[in-house]
C-alpha cells in the first residue's frame, strides 16, 4: 500500500526522468537538430529565468512539472519538440485535439491552457506554407515550452487524479500507478502518435470505460434540457396525484427507466390520485434499485426527492467518480475482494466475474467512517476475541462499568493488562480509569461476541477489517452505516468457504463448527487475496446500468470543494 502527499506523487511519476530518459533523449535528438540557433538560445534562456511563466503556479504539482519540463529540455541540449524552425510540428497539433477531448475524461479542457496554445499556434503558422512562421525565437520557445508543460500536467491528471484523496480524508489512501512520463513524452514525439500516448495513460478498467460513456450520455440528456421536475404534491399517501402522471412517466422515461416503447396508459375513473399502474411501479422499481433506495414501486416523497436531483449533479457525481478510478493500482488483482461503502455491499471478483456479493455494514458517518484503502488479506480467525479499541473503551465501556458493576460478566468482557495477562476486574481501581488506565478490554469468544463467529484479516494501521456479527437484523435496513469502522458482513460461512476452498478438510461444517467452538483458531491463507476498500457514489454495472448513491461520507461535496478552489486560486 501506498500512501503520498501530492508532491512526492509527482514527484513518483517525473522525477525518475532523469534516470531512464537520458540515454535516449541524447541519441533521439542530438543526432537530428529540429531547432535554430537562436529557438535553443532563447529555450535556454527562458529556462534559466527566476521567473516561470504565469500559467506555473505556486501550488506543489506546477513546481515539480516545471522542474520536470527543465530536465527535459537539458537532456534534449535545449532544442524545441513541438516547433521546428518557428514552425509548428504535427505533433503540436495532435496535443491540441488531445486536449479538446480532456471534457470526455472528466476534466477539464480549460485547465491545461487550451485557449491560450490554440491562439500562438495559429499565430505560429502561415498561409503561406513556403514562409516561415511569424513568431520570433523567444516566442517560439515560450510556445514549445507550454506544449510541454501541458502535455505532462494533462497526463498526470490523467494517470493519477487532480488531487491527493488524502486532501479529502486522512484516512483515504491511494495506490497510483507509476509511469515514467517523461518517457512517456519522449516516446510520444518520436513516434508521432501523442493523441494514443495520453489516452493510454487513462484508467485501463472497463468500469472505468463505461463511466467515461455514461458521462456522454448523461451530458446528451442535459443537451436535450435535461428532465422535468416532478412537484412534491405530485404523490398524496403512497398515490398519485391524476393530473402529475404524465409528468412523471415523462421524468422516468427521459432517464431509462420507463421503456420507450412501454404505453401511456391512461388513469382510470376515480378521484384526484390514481394507484400506480403495473408498467409504472416497473420503472419506479428499476429507478428505486439504481438509487440505492427501498425497491418498492411506491411513489412516495423520498422517490420524488431522488427524481428531482438535476442532472448537472448526476454529470458531476460521474466526473468524480471517474477521477476516483485514477487513485487505484494497475492491477487490482485476478480474485479480489471490494467492498463499496456508499452502495453497503461486499463482491468478490475473478478473472474479471463475479463470484459473490453479499450486504454489509459500514462505519459510522461523522464518528467511525471506514477508512479507504487496499491492503492483502492474509488469514481468518474463528471464534475470535474482541480487542476493544481504546477510543472505544474510553468513550462506551468504561462509562457503562462505572455506571453498572455487572456490565463485564453480562456482557462476557475480560479485562487485560497490555501484555494480554486476565486480571480480576475487583482489583481493579476503576476510580483511576482515565488518560494513564494501564488496562484493555477483550469480549470472549461466544454468542455474544460482537464480531460473531469469525474475522477475516488484511492487516492495516487502521485495525480494520471484514467480521460476521450477532446483530442480524442490521442486514434488513437500506441505509447500513451503523459499525464502529469495521465491515460487518452477511455471508461469512460463504466467504469463508471461498476463501479455503484449496484447503479441502475446511468443509462448511467444519467451517460452522470453528465459528462455534468457543475457542479462537487462526486459519492462513495459501495465497493473500486483495482487498480493496472504495468509495463509489457513481458506477455502471456489468450489464450498463447506471447506479448512484447517497454521498453518505460527504466526500462527494468535499472533492468538488477542493476542486473549484484549485481552479479559483488558479484564476481565469
Amino acid at each position: 500500500m501506498l500512501s503520498c502527499s501530492s508532491p512526492s506523487r509527482v514527484l513518483l511519476l517525473l522525477g525518475v526522468f532523469a534516470v531512464t530518459a537520458c540515454s535516449r533523449l541524447s541519441s533521439v535528438w542530438n543526432s537530428s537538430p529540429q531547432s535554430s540557433p537562436e529557438e535553443i538560445q532563447s529555450v535556454q534562456s527562458a529556462l534559466a529565468s527566476q521567473r516561470s511563466p504565469e500559467y506555473v503556479t505556486g501550488d506543489d504539482e506546477d513546481i515539480h512539472l516545471w522542474k520536470t519540463v527543465g530536465r527535459f529540455y537539458k537532456l534534449r541540449s535545449y532544442q524545441t519538440a513541438w516547433i521546428s524552425y518557428s514552425r509548428p510540428l504535427p505533433q503540436a497539433d495532435a496535443l491540441i485535439r488531445a486536449l479538446q477531448q480532456a471534457d470526455r475524461e472528466g476534466l477539464d479542457s480549460a485547465a491545461y491552457g487550451l485557449d491560450a496554445i490554440k491562439s500562438k499556434r495559429a499565430q505560429a503558422a502561415s498561409s503561406n506554407p513556403l514562409r516561415k512562421g511569424t513568431l520570433d525565437p523567444a516566442s517560439v520557445a515560450a510556445l514549445d515550452i507550454r506544449f510541454t508543460f501541458e502535455f505532462l500536467k494533462f497526463a498526470t491528471h490523467l494517470l493519477v487524479g487532480r488531487i491527493d484523496p488524502e486532501e479529502i480524508d486522512p484516512h483515504w489512501f491511494s495506490n497510483p500507478r507509476k509511469v515514467d512520463l517523461a518517457n512517456v513524452l519522449e516516446r510520444a514525439l518520436d513516434e508521432d502518435r501523442v493523441e494514443d500516448a495520453l489516452m493510454q495513460l487513462a484508467p485501463p478498467y472497463p468500469e472505468y470505460a463505461a463511466l467515461r460513456d455514461a458521462l456522454a450520455h448523461y451530458r446528451n440528456i442535459a443537451a436535450k434540457g435535461g428532465w422535468p421536475k416532478v412537484p412534491e404534491n405530485a404523490v398524496i399517501r403512497n398515490a398519485i396525484v391524476r393530473e402529475f402522471v404524465p409528468l412523471l412517466r415523462q421524468r422516468l422515461s427521459i432517464s431509462g427507466d420507463l421503456s420507450s416503447d412501454a404505453g401511456a396508459a391512461t388513469p382510470g375513473p376515480g378521484g384526484k390520485t390514481v394507484p400506480v399502474d403495473n408498467v409504472l411501479e416497473e420503472a419506479i422499481r428499476r429507478f428505486e434499485k439504481r438509487h440505492g433506495l427501498k425497491v418498492d414501486g411506491v411513489a412516495d416523497r423520498e422517490l420524488i426527492a431522488e427524481l428531482n436531483v438535476p442532472v448537472e449533479q448526476r454529470i458531476r457525481q460521474i466526473e468524480l467518480n471517474m477521477e476516483r478510478w485514477r487513485w487505484l493500482p494497475e492491477n487490482l488483482g485476478q480474485r479480489y475482494i471490494l467492498v463499496n461503502i456508499p452502495d453497503f455491499q461486499l463482491w468478490v471478483f475473478e478473472n474479471g466475474t463475479i463470484q459473490m456479493t453479499m450486504r454489509v455494514v459500514v462505519g459510522k458517518k461523522n464518528e467511525n467512517p471506514t477508512p479507504i484503502f487496499s491492503d492483502a488479506m492474509t488469514h481468518i480467525v474463528f471464534s475470535p476475541y474482541w480487542n476493544i479499541p481504546e477510543s472505544i473503551a474510553r468513550k462506551e465501556t468504561i462509562p457503562h462499568i462505572l455506571k453498572d458493576p455487572d456490565y463485564l460478566a453480562r456482557n462476557n468482557l475480560e479485562v487485560v493488562t497490555r501484555s494480554g495477562q486476565v486480571v480480576d476486574p475487583s482489583a481493579v481501581d476503576w476510580s483511576r480509569a482515565g488518560e494513564d488506565f494501564d488496562y484493555r478490554f477483550r469480549q470472549k469468544p461466544g454468542r455474544k461476541n460482537s464480531l460473531g463467529g469469525v474475522k477475516f484479516m488484511f492487516p492495516n494501521q487502521f485495525n480494520v477489517y471484514l467480521h460476521d456479527t450477532p446483530a442480524e437484523g442490521l442486514f434488513g435496513r437500506v441505509e447500513r452505516d451503523l459499525s464502529h469502522g469495521c465491515v460487518r458482513i452477511e455471508k461469512p460461512i460463504d466467504l469463508a468457504r471461498y476463501l479455503l476452498r484449496d484447503q479441502p478438510q475446511w468443509t462448511e461444517s467444519k467451517i460452522r463448527e470453528a465459528m462455534q467452538a468457543g475457542e479462537e483458531r487462526t486459519v492462513r491463507l495459501k495465497e493473500p487475496i486483495p482487498v480493496h476498500l472504495l468509495y463509489w457514489t457513481a458506477w455502471v454495472d456489468s450489464d450498463g446500468t447506471v447506479e448512484f448513491r447517497e454521498d453518505i461520507y460527504g466526500y462527494d461535496k468535499k472533492q468538488e470543494e477542493i476542486l473549484r478552489e484549485r481552479l479559483r486560486q488558479r484564476g481565469p
